[in-house]
Formats: C-alpha cells, sequence, structure tokens
C-alpha cells in the first residue's frame, strides 16, 4: 500500500507574494500622491513662506500691459459713403398764378417747352373806369364803368414735358389751383444719414461722386442738400430739404425724443448727360475736406465725438492721466488733434474700461467745423 505525503514550501515564497500584493502597490499610490501634491504647489504658487519671500522663479504671474500710441504726423481725408437709390423726379405742377375762366391751352399735353414758355390763358372781367353824369335833377352822379376783359398767360415754372391737364376750357381757376404738370425727366440720387455721418459733413459739402450700380461710369452730382425726413412726413428725398449746405446735427448720445422714427436725407441731383433709370441702386461718396501734415492719433485712443474730447496719457507713476483734446477731421481710423497734444507724445492706444474696441464706435468721431 503506498503512502502520501505533501512537500513543504519555501519560506522565502510567502514574503515574495506579500510584497507583490500589498508592498509595491502601497508604495506606488504613495509616489502618485507625492506627484499630485507636488504639481498644485507648482501650478498655485506654493507655500507661504516662499511668497513671503518673493515666491519661487517658477510660480507663474500675470501683468497687464496697457498699449501705448505715440501722436504722430499725417494726413486725414474725410469721406463719407452712403448707400443711395436713384429716384425720378416728381412732375412740377402747374399753378394758376391768376385767377378766371380758362379759354384756349397754349401748349398741348406732350409737347416740350422751356421754362417762361406760354401754357394756359385765362380771362377775367374787371369793373372798367367810372364816370360821372348829371341826372334830371342836374346833380351829378358817378356811374360805374362797364366791365373790361382781361387776359392772363399762365407760364411753365421749369423746362420739361406738358402732361396732361386736370381742368377744361370754360372752368374758372383761383390763383394756386393746379392745371396740369410738367415732367422734367430729371433724376435724384437721395439716401439716408446716420448722426454719425452727419457729425462729419458739418462743413456743408455741396457735390458728391456717385457710383450706379450696373451703370455709367462714377459721376459728379450736384445741389448736394440735407434735410430732416420722417415717415409718413415730408420725406421727399430732401431735394429741397435745405439751402445747399448740411443741415445743423442732432446729438448722437441724445436720448430718442419719440418722433416717429425720423432721420435726415441726402440727396443730388444727375446731371441731364448721365443715363439712369428710376430705382437704380448707387453709392454716394462725399469728400468732406482733407488735412495734411496734422497730429494724428487712432480713433480707439479718443473718447469723444465731435469737436472735443479725451485721451490718457501715462503718468510718471505710470497711472493714466486723462487729458482734454480738440479734434479735426477723421476718416474713421485715425482723428485729427488740433490742440492738446504733441507730435511724439504717448498716449493709452485704447479708452480706459472700454473691452472691446468695436464698442468704440469710430464713425462717432466727427469733423470740427
Amino acid at each position: 500500500m503506498l503512502s502520501s505525503h505533501r512537500v513543504p514550501e519555501p519560506r522565502g515564497s510567502t514574503f515574495v507574494g506579500v510584497t507583490r500584493r500589498i508592498v509595491l502597490p502601497t508604495i506606488k499610490i504613495l509616489l502618485l500622491a507625492a506627484i499630485a501634491v507636488a504639481a498644485v504647489r507648482l501650478a498655485f504658487g506654493g507655500d507661504d513662506d516662499e511668497s513671503a519671500a518673493g515666491g519661487d522663479p517658477a510660480v507663474p504671474s500675470v501683468e497687464i500691459v496697457q498699449p501705448e500710441v505715440p501722436a504722430s504726423i499725417g494726413t486725414v481725408v474725410n469721406t463719407v459713403e452712403v448707400e443711395a437709390v436713384i429716384t425720378s423726379d416728381a412732375p412740377t405742377p402747374i399753378r394758376a398764378t391768376d385767377a378766371g375762366e380758362v379759354t384756349v391751352f397754349l401748349a398741348d399735353p406732350g409737347d416740350i417747352v422751356e421754362e417762361g414758355d406760354p401754357l394756359v390763358e385765362v380771362v377775367f372781367e374787371e369793373e372798367g373806369e367810372p364816370t360821372t353824369e348829371t341826372d334830371d335833377e342836374g346833380n351829378e352822379v358817378e356811374v360805374p364803368g362797364e366791365p373790361v376783359r382781361r387776359f392772363r398767360t399762365i407760364e411753365a415754372a421749369t423746362a420739361g414735358t406738358v402732361g396732361e391737364y386736370d381742368v377744361l376750357v370754360g372752368e374758372t381757376v383761383v390763383v394756386g389751383d393746379t392745371l396740369g404738370s410738367i415732367a422734367t425727366g430729371g433724376f435724384t440720387v437721395s439716401g439716408s444719414l446716420s448722426a454719425e455721418q452727419q457729425y462729419r459733413l458739418v462743413s456743408g459739402p455741396t457735390s458728391a461722386e456717385v457710383q450706379a450700380r450696373g451703370g455709367p461710369a462714377p459721376f459728379a452730382c450736384t445741389e448736394l442738400s440735407t434735410g430732416r425726413s420722417a415717415s409718413g412726413d415730408d420725406g421727399g428725398g430732401g431735394a429741397e430739404g435745405g439751402d445747399g449746405g448740411a443741415a445743423p446735427p442732432e446729438d448722437p448720445m441724445a436720448p430718442d425724443q419719440g418722433g416717429g422714427g425720423s432721420s435726415t436725407a441726402i440727396s443730388c441731383t444727375v446731371p441731364p448727360d448721365v443715363t439712369v433709370f428710376d430705382g437704380l441702386a448707387a453709392t454716394m461718396v462725399i469728400e468732406a475736406g482733407r488735412a495734411e501734415n496734422v497730429l494724428v492719433v487712432p480713433v480707439t485712443a479718443v473718447e469723444g465725438a465731435f469737436e472735443t474730447g479725451n485721451v490718457w496719457v501715462p503718468g510718471p507713476d505710470g497711472e493714466p492721466v486723462e487729458t482734454p483734446v480738440t479734434l479735426g477731421l477723421t476718416d474713421g481710423e485715425l482723428v485729427e488733434v488740433r490742440e492738446g497734444l504733441a507730435e511724439g507724445d504717448l498716449i493709452l492706444e485704447f479708452v480706459p474700461g472700454v473691452a472691446d474696441e468695436e464698442e468704440l464706435a469710430p464713425d462717432m468721431m466727427g469733423q470740427a467745423g
């Protein structure tokens, strides 16, 4: 009969097993924890003793530096672009300049007339000169004179093509009545100005260069004028809204006065020799001044909208000092500084407290007439 017995394991194998299962994982965890603590200390400034002593050079720090620019000599061209539309001029009404009965039309519908040409004849009666007679009793009495028929001619107020008449022969009219109309065949370019653009046009330019989309080469548009227009009121493109100069600008920073959505129109007359059509889109390019060899700074550095503004000059202690300046022309990127700075003076490139350059609205900068 066979007998079996268990061979004892070596004493060293038990120790190796414990080391692999317990000791090595524990050491690994401790090492990882130490690395994590060191990383946190490096990222967030170390201990208080190192901070008090000036800190470790490896500890990151943040310092905000405000960019500066010098005031320099340059050229500013104040050019304003306005999106516009070309429209045919409304017919000019034929107004009765005398009261009476229409007797004859001296120009037929479709006739081309010049300013001052006769259009309509009217007749009216006036009392004749009174006479003195002696009655049966020998008394002198005044006798009214016989009525006298007077003829008057109503003339064309402008050149153009005569339209259909609104009255008939034999009809009685009074002064101011509309008898018909004359189509001038002219065209007007008109657009709408923002408040910022109004400030840039206070010098009152009298002409603009117009580019009609899909039309002829850019042409000069004369009789430039501006005038206030409002929804449902005297819109009219502003062709008659002024004396040829720019209207006084409104304060763009003023609160809305509830005027029903009013705006300022700008318009000019298309030359007769330029071929355009009603409804064409166009761009008006208006040059309202040029300043050469003047002191300029970026518009982003200036707080202000018109004539006066503020810039910030770095002070001896590093703090910016608000400095008033007098403004001139601007092209939307640079603005002329007439007083308050000298060439080479350093100023902050951006107005303090303005988070985004776009919030500065460069078009706000205006021209000091």
